[in-house]
């Protein structure tokens, strides 16, 4: 894939640098409000564990952004704001995100969820611990999706970029 320099600097300042601190306050947000009354998380358990919260943010992260940026970055492109990219640029692998907004947010969903859930629970039994301080659970939680939203809000956006330009009426 190579994208024109405009593009990359584009995908950096509007899908990287400004989507950190959308994401590590949101992220950071949620957890307290969740877990702000416990003095540890517990990791193994389906409600309110580590585990569990970590996995859902793998599907929910990627699929809510892509609901948010996709008509955001459509905007820009039609507005002269960012450009528009073809296939031959970034290569095939957006075609499979092709389709509704519903259906790509759940594919970008399922995509994130798929693909981290042997890294999420390798990380968290490699940890070896039953229980978490709420603290560093928020830390580790605000870090991961920071990361995580690094890595899916740009391909977010390239594959939106790469999107037919709207009829018009």
């Amino acid at each position: 894939m190579k994208l024109p320099p405009d593009v990359i600097r584009y995908l950096l300042i509007g899908q990287v640098v400004i989507p950190i601190f959308i994401n590590a306050t949101i992220t950071f947000g949620i957890g307290w409000i969740t877990f702000r009354q416990q003095a540890t998380v517990t990791v193994w358990v389906l409600d309110k564990g580590a585990v569990t919260d970590f996995l859902g943010a793998c599907y929910l992260l990627p699929a809510i952004t892509c609901l948010i940026a996709t008509p955001i970055v459509r905007g820009q492109v039609s507005r002269g704001e960012a450009s528009a990219l073809t296939v031959d640029v970034t290569g095939p692998w957006v075609r499979f995100f092709r389709g509704g907004l519903i259906w790509r947010a759940t594919k970008f969903g399922l995509t994130g969820l798929i693909s981290l859930i042997g890294p999420v629970m390798a990380g968290w039994a490699l940890f070896g611990a039953e229980t978490v301080s709420t603290p560093w659970f928020l830390f580790a939680k605000v870090t991961f999706a920071t990361l995580l939203g690094c890595i899916v809000t740009p391909l977010i956006a390239i594959v939106a970029m790469t999107d037919p330009a709207p009829k018009a009426r």
